[in-house]
């Protein structure tokens, strides 16, 4: 228990302690900026600053414009509700409409919930002052965002892009782990599934660099998204791989020739993988032994009986590893492209003839 506490703190003691050291100066610095404008919405600028601070700049910039829009609507609907509500209705009819109609939009945009803040304030205040009121609470909440944003630019800042260029190569070193595991159970018999933390590690690799890519601000993602698309292609490739495993007769278990051809290929696109997964960029020698080896196995499986089921599972095997190259070629090009941005202008081509 005590280790995987301790590796979930080494994974995440970064981010927790980045986002402790930017809260506490937004709110300090909301605090006595607000003291400055003798102003009594403290409390709710300080609320504001804290509560947009994301892992990434462009995390907090994005909550930050969130948190504007969700205010500006719920004090527009609040001021609608206390001005259209006759007077003998009182406070009461105004709070509950204003919720009503806030919670009904929260519904469908959850990150607006914030706007109710906004309108019990207005919706609670005396008539008279519900304008003033949602002037000075939508200033103060303002004030608050724009100095957790300049906090989250000036103080120990995280790009979104670095964030998911981190997540991605996380997800590509677990890619390669699960592809390791169905190449090895194939040359098994009674062969095991997946570890689990090998294909929970995975998916949240992926999930982490999907919600990194969601919050890149005043950058072009498409390539990024583009790699991500075509990591899960690798990734459903290898599954392939996994599944041609799960049979009674290993694929290649009894063939020491075949054998070799896809230890081969577990090895190089394994490395492949981990090389990327660095940062660099795959050789072409270590993709000419991948194909060759593609082109060994299909030769071997053209001696095979096509009516025994041994001959299906390897011919399941051979279209899985078939995939694998096709989905690893697209994501060399793609990475190619973000190493040396002068390939981007380049049309990509699959190569190798697997």
């Amino acid at each position: 228990m005590f280790e995987k506490i301790l590796s979930q703190f080494r994974a995440g003691g970064r981010d927790m302690l980045r986002r402790a050291l930017q809260s506490a100066l937004a709110g300090l610095v909301t605090y006595h900026l607000m003291s400055r404008l003798n102003s009594q919405e403290a409390f709710l600028a300080i609320l504001s600053a804290v509560l947009i601070i994301q892992p990434s700049v462009g995390g907090t910039m994005g909550a930050a414009w969130t948190r504007l829009q969700a205010t500006v609507t719920g004090s527009l609907i609040s001021l609608g509700c206390v001005t259209l509500l006759p007077d003998i209705w009182g406070s009461s009819a105004a709070l509950a409409l204003s919720l009503l109609v806030v919670g009904g939009i929260a519904g469908l945009r959850p990150d607006w919930a914030y706007g109710a803040v906004a309108a019990v304030a207005i919706a609670l205040a005396p008539e008279a002052e519900a304008p003033e009121t949602a002037g000075v609470r939508a200033l103060a909440i303002c004030l608050g965002a724009a100095t957790g944003v300049i906090v989250s630019l000036l103080i120990w800042p995280d790009r979104a892009e670095s964030r998911f260029d981190g997540h991605f190569r996380n997800a590509l070193r677990a890619t390669a782990t699960r592809l390791d595991d169905a190449l090895e159970a194939a040359t098994k018999k009674g062969r095991e599934a997946a570890p689990p933390d090998h294909v929970s590690d995975y998916h949240k690799a992926l999930q982490q660099a999907q919600e990194a890519l969601g919050a890149v601000k005043l950058v072009d993602c498409a390539d990024m998204q583009r790699r991500l698309d075509a990591l899960r292609r690798l990734y459903n490739s290898v599954i392939i791989l996994d599944r041609a495993a799960e049979t009674s007769v290993a694929p290649v278990s009894e063939n020491c020739g075949l054998k070799d051809e896809v230890s081969t290929l577990r090895r190089e696109t394994c490395d492949m993988l981990r090389t990327l997964a660095e940062g660099k960029e795959g050789s072409a020698q270590r993709t000419r032994q991948i194909d060759e080896a593609l082109r060994r196995l299909r030769a071997a499986l053209a001696e095979d009986d096509p009516r025994s089921e041994l001959h299906q599972n390897r011919t399941a095997l051979a279209f899985g590893l078939h995939e694998v190259r096709k989905a690893l070629a697209e994501l060399i090009g793609l990475c190619k492209r973000q190493v040396d941005p002068a390939e981007a202008k380049r049309p990509f081509k699959v190569g190798g003839g697997a």
